[in-house]
């Protein structure tokens, strides 16, 4: 599947495979203010910066039942005099902590999640209904071009595929005629449950699916209706380069009609799992974008940004500052584990790594360079 780039993409190719989608997007840093980023704060964040920073990972991601428990639990109860408790006014920035936005979110959120698994067990007809329904914006052709923000104290992911509901609908329609060809079921399991569990497996889509096919045709030729559908619409798509882009992926495609079981054919890539899960991702990037939600949760986005900058420190030899002059408690992942003793808990302290590098002599004429960021050192290292 692939979208047409509409300018600059980290993404665009000069061959295109099944499950590559070579469409536009940049991130960029743009702005409004984010109490979950504060910019005088940046080591010891209020704990309500971090309970929001919690609560949007869960809500992008549709862990609703989590997300409620979490919002209860965490909640820090303020008492009048008479011992009863008051409930909080909601400060600007705080938005999502306010029952109905935070209730919004998550009914929306179970309905991208909806989609998402409809798309990935092959259900291609359903999820188009459901989006149509829930979400019209996305596949509608008079959708406004949203304006990017511009501010300098928030982070934002541009999606990194199309979100033209031109090509949104000509990828769901691509990928509904892979499905029809589908002579081998590809059952789709549930995050977490296990290969006992009942998969989820599509119905071969037959005529009914499709009411512009010719009462009485065969499969076969209601998969060749359908391959010249798609033909015409790509012939229709206004950009000279879109057309080409979309005629190259389309005679790769209708190659499936060549092969009695086209998962044992050459086009057997256009078969896998990895083809759903590209039409779904970009489906639901496509609908946070209508939403004017972040396409990935801040505290992902964070953890990009953060190995990006430490990545481009380290390879500019940038070194570290003098042990002096860190923050109380602040550690950094060290390349020499002899500069890097661990505490009574075996985990690497702050104040443990200060020390260490005083005894062993490390001063500012002897600073190592910025290492780069790992994540899981840094999610061991502990407080």
């Amino acid at each position: 599947m692939c979208t047409p780039p509409l300018k600059h993409s980290p993404l665009r190719k000069h061959s295109f495979s099944a499950t590559t989608i070579p469409t536009p997007g940049d991130m960029q840093l743009s702005t409004a203010h984010d109490k979950s980023f504060p910019s005088n704060r940046p080591f010891e964040p209020p704990p309500n910066d971090l309970r929001l920073l919690v609560l949007d990972y869960l809500c992008h991601n549709s862990y609703s039942n989590a997300a409620r428990s979490f919002l209860r639990d965490s909640a820090v109860k303020h008492l009048d005099a008479d011992g009863d408790e008051i409930m909080s006014p909601v400060e600007k920035g705080d938005e999502l902590l306010d029952t109905e936005t935070f209730e919004e979110r998550l009914s929306l959120g179970e309905l991208r999640k909806d989609i998402r698994i409809l798309i990935l067990s092959g259900q291609v007809d359903e999820a188009t209904v459901l989006l149509n329904k829930h979400f019209p914006s996305v596949l509608s052709e008079d959708a406004e071009i949203l304006p990017a923000s511009k501010t300098i104290d928030h982070l934002e992911w541009i999606p990194s595929t199309s979100v033209d509901p031109t090509h949104l609908a000509l990828n769901l329609r691509i990928l509904a005629f892979i499905e029809a060809s589908r002579t081998v079921p590809l059952p789709y399991y549930l995050p977490g449950t296990k290969p006992s569990t009942p998969p989820i497996i599509a119905d071969r889509p037959g005529e009914e699916n499709d009411p512009a096919a010719p009462e009485g045709d065969s499969a076969e030729e209601r998969q060749l209706h359908r391959a010249q559908n798609l033909y015409a619409e790509a012939n229709r798509l206004p950009s000279a380069s879109d057309r080409a882009l979309y005629l190259h992926e389309l005679g790769r495609v209708s190659a499936l009609l060549a092969y009695r079981v086209p998962e044992s054919g050459p086009t057997a890539e256009y078969m896998t799992p990895e083809r759903r899960e590209a039409v779904a991702n970009q489906i639901e990037s496509a609908i946070l974008y209508r939403l004017g939600q972040p396409t990935t949760s801040k505290i992902e986005l964070s953890t990009r940004y953060t190995s990006v900058l430490w990545s481009a420190l380290h390879d500019m030899n940038v070194k570290s500052p003098p042990p002096s002059a860190w923050p109380v408690g602040l550690s950094l992942p060290r390349s020499l584990p002899a500069l890097a003793p661990t505490g009574p808990t075996g985990k690497t302290a702050g104040s443990d790594i200060t020390a260490a590098r005083k005894k062993a002599g490390v001063d500012a004429d002897t600073r190592e360079s910025v290492p780069r960021f790992d994540l899981h050192a840094f999610l061991d290292g502990g407080p």
